[in-house]
């Protein structure tokens, strides 16, 4: 006997999964990403550099800044080009603005209703409507950031090797640095709503993530770093699945804002590292629920530094200039964290800047394997245990935890 989970709808495209029952006893479990392969690597196959972050950035409309990024990084470390701090200031403010918006629609829109005890967020916003509100006032902050560096909402072109298109102008960045302050209040009401939420998923034993908070030069974990994909990461092709699998030295991993917290806590803003001290204790267990409690400190770190960012590039006032880029022979790996977690992006390049090798590898590719473990233990424990209609629930949340795609139907699971 199979149980069919259908469908939801991923970054990478749509995604089902199956539950495998044999003597009535839950055995196994598939999770498919069954959308057409994209190729976007081939694509980027012999063109020239300087086109291959726009190409990238159409990978995801959600996530689109991250690809342009980590994109745009592996590329200058294939030919050695360093950028100015101003560079890095700006990127990762635009990166910021990302993680604002994603993070926002996620938790207010798709998480909020569980949490509240209502099937979808239209149902849930006549009684909470000034808390959807809320949310979306955060979403839309973070996308005029994102517009603002990017150069638009979706799909934007203005992250180049070197530097930008164009940059920002002094009252853009003095509004950023107001409203980052004045948003900051509904930030920490999230925190404490999403704080409710209690322990389901599998327990992670092991946590990857960028050695600086929003990118890295490589990569950390539990057991240390820094560290290469390459050195402890293997991705493996499934025969019911078109995206691949990825195990960190064999096995299942976490990747996203648990992760990010748990090893960058050191790092964090003032008011977010306050909200994680008190959230500790929970957060510690390593349970994939608290992914969620995650992303709503992350939404108070990341108006804190849109605002840190905004005032140190007013005080410094903007340069504007882009760095030289000398195409040639190299190899190079970009590091970002997207909303989801650990994006790659590895390029070889030729003499001519062309590139002759390329591999991305997405967050839900790396989660892969532990979002299979946690509906896997959730389906032993719910199975013949609980009605059908509450086994339902509590998958759709299981799936949810991960934030696997911002547009993913309320509707998951379909027995």
């Amino acid at each position: 006997m199979i149980i069919e989970l259908h469908e939801f709808t991923r970054v990478e495209g749509n995604g089902r999964a199956e539950i495998v029952i044999e003597d009535g006893e839950v055995k196994d479990v598939r999770l498919k990403i069954v959308e057409g392969p994209r190729f976007f690597e081939l694509l980027t196959l012999g063109r020239h550099y300087y086109d291959v972050p726009d190409l990238e950035a159409r990978i995801c409309a959600i996530c689109y800044l991250a690809h342009s990024v980590a994109s745009v990084m592996g590329i200058e470390r294939a030919f050695g080009v360093e950028v100015p701090e101003e560079i890095k200031l700006l990127r990762e403010l635009g990166l910021i603005g990302e993680l604002l918006e994603s993070h926002a629609l996620h938790l207010y829109l798709l998480v909020a209703p569980d949490v509240l005890g209502y099937p979808d967020a239209i149902r849930m916003a006549a009684k909470h409507g000034e808390l959807v509100k809320e949310g979306l006032a955060l979403k839309a902050f973070g996308n005029r950031i994102r517009e603002l560096i990017g150069g638009r909402e979706i799909h934007g072109i203005n992250v180049k090797p070197g530097g930008f298109g164009r940059y920002p102008t002094v009252e853009e960045l003095e509004e950023i640095e107001r409203e980052s302050e004045a948003l900051l209040k509904l930030a920490k009401r999230a925190v404490r709503l999403f704080a409710g939420l209690g322990p389901y998923g599998e327990r992670a034993k092991h946590f990857v993530a960028t050695d600086g908070y929003l990118w890295g030069e490589r990569l950390i974990s539990e057991e240390g770093g820094p560290f290469h994909y390459t050195e402890r990461i293997e991705e493996r092709s499934l025969v019911y699945s078109f995206a691949k699998q990825s195990k960190y030295n064999g096995e299942s991993f976490l990747v996203g804002a648990l992760p990010r917290l748990l090893l960058k806590a050191k790092t964090l803003t003032p008011e977010a590292k306050r909200l994680f001290e008190e959230q500790r204790e929970k957060l510690e267990t390593g349970y994939v629920s608290y992914n969620n409690l995650a992303q709503a400190i992350e939404l108070v770190y990341s108006l804190e530094r849109a605002g840190e960012i905004a005032k140190t590039l007013l005080d410094r006032g903007i340069n504007g200039e882009n760095v030289p880029v000398e195409p040639g022979e190299g190899e190079g790996i970009g590091y970002v964290e997207a909303p989801r977690g650990v994006l790659i992006h590895h390029y070889r390049t030729d003499s001519e800047g062309k590139i002759v090798y390329s591999n991305i590898i997405t967050p839900t590719a790396l989660n892969h394997a532990m979002m299979e473990a946690s509906l896997l233990k959730e389906a032993k424990a719910l199975y013949g245990e609980v009605e059908e209609g509450e086994m339902v629930k509590k998958l759709e949340e299981t799936v949810r935890a991960f934030d696997p795609c911002i547009s993913c139907s309320v509707h998951l699971v379909k027995l």
